[in-house]
């Protein structure tokens, strides 16, 4: 082989490994050119039951349907979790309880690029307001032998749920129903009274949240000379 042959075989290696050189080059710029997965979601924050039912976060990636793509809920991973055409992913909370909860979503490109998002949640009751036992302006103490009043007002926002008693002993341990109309009116009368007398009343009411009401009252009996002197 004569030095022209050598210099030409020469040329040629060198051209082939400039070639070779600048794909290796092309392919790592592509590499660097392609960023890990971006994930865009909703934060919901605090809302009431009913008022939302899903949550839809978005995953933009340059290859986005070779997208891996883990959903949690409360820690806990959900099956089947893919990316429609838009590359959303819509998360259903409709069988979520009241309180507070967290989503985590992990996407992970063709590079094994990972990029993870979280957000937090609270859901809650709708405020039932509170129970509460109003008495009318009514006498405590009484003639011996006298009857006795008691009337007055429950106030709840569903007065239907309402479990409201009374006993004139430890309520913990008996009581009876009082009766009230649909706007929460009670009226009770004690006849005859002898001795003095404690009523203690008491209303739980709520659908979802339960607030309790509990009201004393003391009647005092007063005996006449004539009732003292017979005794």
């Amino acid at each position: 082989m004569d030095k022209e042959q050598v210099r030409s075989l020469t040329l040629a290696f060198l051209m082939i490994g400039s070639v070779m050189l600048g794909l290796f080059f092309l392919g790592v710029e592509t590499d660097v050119s392609d960023r890990p997965p971006t994930i865009t979601g909703e934060e919901p924050g605090d809302f009431l039951v009913g008022e939302k039912t899903s949550v839809t976060v978005t995953v933009t990636d340059e290859s986005v349907e070779e997208i891996y793509l883990e959903v949690s809920l409360n820690n806990a991973q959900l099956p089947d979790t893919y990316l429609d055409e838009n590359g959303q992913y819509v998360v259903d909370i409709t069988g979520l309880n009241p309180g507070t909860h967290s989503l985590s979503i992990l996407a992970r490109d063709y590079l094994n690029q990972e990029t993870n998002w979280e957000t937090q949640f609270t859901i809650s009751y709708p405020d039932e307001g509170v129970t509460e036992i109003f008495l009318d302006n009514f006498a405590t103490t009484i003639n011996h032998g006298s009857d006795a009043i008691l009337s007055g007002n429950l106030s709840h926002s569903s007065i239907e749920t309402c479990e409201f008693v009374w006993s004139d002993s430890d309520i913990d341990d008996s009581s009876l129903n009082v009766g009230i109309n649909e706007n929460g009116h009670f009226t009770m009368d004690f006849p005859e009274l002898e001795e003095n007398l404690t009523i203690t009343m008491e209303a739980k009411c709520g659908i979802n949240i339960t607030t309790t009401d509990r009201v004393t009252i003391h009647y005092i009996v007063e005996k006449s000379e004539a009732d003292s002197s017979s005794n």
